[in-house]
């Protein structure tokens, strides 16, 4: 590869991402998560009318520092980990810009998951490693202590909705990505309640607790006797409520981490999922229903951008008055930015402006929505991407990229990877195989346990739809990528299908899901369980879909990428695919990152694998 094209990549790796709006209690000036700096810091900008100001650096640190929240004294409470090992530390910027540290045991996982007038709640895991514990600590946090409200038996639980006089709290028991179950703690006495239970029973179904109505009854969102999880309320003596008026004119999903409201407002807010892209509602709930709702529309196609701890989990944010609402919006050529939409003027404004280092919008890549049909005639849809220019020798090659999860969504929304991959002549194509979020529950339980390779399946016939259908993709010289689980999909799919590939690149994937289960966070393994298999009751499927069993298979080059720091997929996965194709004679190599952990994070970093990635593709495909 040209020195012209590397410093094409550094570009296009450069540009930036501005999310995770947070509302300081004078409705004058969000805070916000910002990697200007070549890594996740915390910023402030004021808000004003139309007009976009030059954002305000928070905090200097040299690790990632996260998912910011506004207190009502004005505080911002934020998270930081160390060089991306997870184990979150809950810190907090005062009015005076001084940085405070309310947690300090650099060996326990802390993540705030709420916050309230008077206090902020958060789950962690300080006295045994495989159990969260919800804690409460009072604002201001100067002068206060954290006190542990409730400790479970085993397990991760969150605090979720608070009643006002903060009595009464909901929470959360987490047992997998695809199974919650809401209970009623009375703080005082530690006397809990299973709310979820008396309306759905045994049943493996998603919820997520919204917003408190009275005293006895709660906004929810789940999938209670649905395929879509959608806005129900529910009643503390267990009665369930589904809100018609909504469900009649949108048959979509609503994510369970995309809502805001404010006290000072009766509206709530929801985005919907249709085909990818958001759909924003709000509406005004009591116990008997919902009252009003609207749609409000956003001036193009966009994707309402959220994530987790390791960078923001708010993607909307309503003000303190409830006049303004912060959006961080995106769509395949607008970089990630926080949008405000004035709720009276109904007027859209940034209010940050990401840089894009040089590089001309107009020159990115827009997509276009497909659906293949898979050997089960399961209609499986994918996003594709094709370059700019001239088409060599009337095909492109492409990369195909599997998202994480499993119980993730690759959405339409701007990816610097993915431009990059196009600037440098490949098509790209995203598939949401079996197992995805966004297309209901029987969707998204169909890879599950013994069905794992029906994943890996679709994969083929998506190859097979593109070789038949598709007269400006080569496939004949296709690559497969991903990252987490997407790294799991490109070992197996090598490994089951293996004369589809021209090479692979994977990112801190699963090999070996016996030793993946035994290495993984304690916390973390009976949550993957319940979507894997059991170590106790599973162990000849974990062996059946495992990659590492079927190495021999591998014709293709492989590049594996790894952190160090890695809590979720550890490094050992990685290492025992490089060994076990080494000690074959395969194609294989393997970049290692000290200072990483589940993702790369760092400019820097994110420099050095993608140049080398691209290296590594244009040799071989």
């Amino acid at each position: 590869m040209t020195a012209s094209h590397l410093d094409d990549f550094k570009q296009y790796l450069a540009i930036e991402t501005a999310g995770g709006p947070t509302w300081h209690p004078n409705n004058q000036e969000i805070a916000f998560v910002y990697d200007n700096p070549g890594l996740m810091q915390i910023f402030t900008v004021p808000i004003q009318s139309e007009h976009t100001f030059w954002p305000k650096r928070m905090i200097y640190n040299e690790n990632r520092c996260t998912d910011p929240r506004y207190l009502q004294d004005g505080t911002i409470v934020f998270l930081k980990d160390n060089k991306g090992d997870e184990n979150f530390q809950i810190g907090f910027i005062t009015r005076d810009l001084d940085v405070e540290w309310i947690t300090n045991d650099l060996s326990a996982k802390h993540l705030v998951t709420l916050t309230t007038t008077n206090s902020i709640y958060y789950s962690a895991n300080i006295t045994d490693k495989k159990i969260f514990s919800i804690y409460r600590h009072r604002i201001p946090l100067q002068t206060n202590n954290p006190e542990r409200i409730y400790q479970p038996d085993e397990g991760l639980v969150k605090a979720e909705v608070v009643s006002p006089d903060e009595k009464f709290l909901v929470f959360a028991r987490i047992h997998g990505n695809n199974y919650q179950e809401l209970y009623l703690l009375e703080i005082e006495t530690g006397k809990i309640d299973p709310l979820s239970r008396k309306i759905s029973g045994d049943f493996k179904t998603r919820w997520t607790a919204v917003r408190w109505l009275d005293q006895n009854h709660i906004l929810v969102l789940t999938d209670h006797e649905s395929e879509f999880q959608r806005i129900a309320i529910i009643s503390f003596d267990g009665k369930f409520h589904t809100i018609n008026e909504i469900e009649t004119n949108l048959q979509y999903e609503s994510p369970s981490n995309t809502f805001t409201f404010c006290e000072n407002s009766p509206y709530t807010y929801f985005s919907f999922n249709q085909d990818g892209y958001s759909i924003i509602v709000r509406a005004i709930f009591d116990s008997n229903g919902c009252s009003k709702y609207e749609t409000l529309g956003l001036p193009h196609k966009a994707v309402l951008v959220t994530a987790d701890e390791r960078t923001f989990k708010q993607g909307l944010s309503l003000s303190p008055d409830g006049n303004l609402l912060a959006l961080t919006l995106s769509s395949p050529t607008s970089p990630i930015n926080i949008w405000i939409l004035d709720l009276q003027s109904r007027k859209l404004w940034k209010a940050t402006d990401a840089s894009t280092v040089g590089l001309n919008p107009n020159n990115f890549v827009d997509t276009s929505l497909r659906i293949f049909s898979s050997f089960d005639r399961l209609e499986v849809p994918y996003f594709r991407y094709l370059p700019k220019g001239k088409v060599p020798n009337d095909r492109w090659p492409a990369i195909i990229i599997i998202h994480g999860g499993p119980e993730a969504q690759i959405r339409p929304n701007f990816s610097p990877v993915i431009q990059y991959f196009l600037s440098a002549g490949f098509a790209v194509v995203t598939p949401n195989i079996r197992g995805s979020t966004g297309y209901g529950r029987t969707y998204l339980d169909l890879d599950n346990i013994e069905k794992r390779l029906d994943s890996i399946r679709d994969i083929q016939y998506l190859v097979n739809d593109i070789h038949e259908n598709d007269s400006l993709i080569d496939s004949n010289r296709l690559a497969i990528f991903g990252g987490s689980y997407g790294g799991f999909a490109v070992l197996s799919v090598m490994t089951e299908y293996p004369s589809l590939w021209k090479a692979g690149v994977d990112i801190f994937g699963i090999a070996n899901f016996v030793t993946f289960l035994q290495n993984t966070a304690p916390w973390r393994r009976k949550l993957r369980e319940i979507e894997y298999g059991s170590l106790d009751g599973d162990m000849d499927t974990l062996n059946r879909i495992s990659p590492i069993h079927k190495v021999d298979q591998i014709t293709a080059p492989l590049f594996i990428i790894a952190g160090d720091n890695d809590e979720r997929v550890p490094l050992s996965e990685s290492i025992q695919m490089y060994e076990s194709l080494k000690e074959r004679g395969l194609s294989v190599k393997l970049l290692r990152f000290a200072d990483e952990g589940h993702g790369i994070t760092k400019l820097k970093n994110k420099i050095q694998a993608y140049s080398e990635i691209i290296s590594w593709l244009k040799e071989h495909v």
